[in-house]
């Protein structure tokens, strides 16, 4: 079994996240969310998985990923050690974080929105204001 190179379209809440592959867009695949929150996945990102077919709901997502290739995700955990450390200094919205971190506004947002930060709260009246408040 050969990887694919697949492109990440949607995460739920629950981390469960779909994705298509790269060479048919047509082809939809479901990405378990153990996987998908391990991996830090968020849309539009792209990584190598190695799928199979998906007997549990084949008519929606013919496809299952069972595992992706570590080294084309792994970057995004630098960025949330980063995150963790910036956010030692106090509540910070993503825009602060974004500038001090030398990161894209989008990329920490979305890192933010797959951490379980204890004692904190993530709250917004939009995505340029959300605070994480410790």
């Amino acid at each position: 079994m050969k990887p694919v190179e697949i492109i990440v379209t949607n995460r739920l809440q629950t981390g469960t996240a779909f994705a298509v592959l790269v060479d048919d867009m047509t082809q939809n695949i479901f990405i378990p969310s153990k996987l998908a929150l391990d991996a830090s996945l968020r849309p539009g990102q792209k990584v190598m998985a190695q799928i199979v077919p998906n007997m549990t709901q084949p008519e929606k997502t013919p496809w299952l990923a069972i595992s992706l290739e570590s080294g084309l995700v792994a970057p995004s955990m630098d960025l949330r050690d980063r995150i963790r450390e910036e956010l030692g200094n106090g509540a910070a919205t993503v825009y602060e974080l974004a500038n001090a971190l030398g990161a894209e506004v989008r990329d920490v947002e979305a890192e933010l929105r797959t951490m379980r930060l204890p004692h904190t709260e993530l709250w917004a009246l939009d995505a340029m204001e959300l605070r994480v408040l410790a």
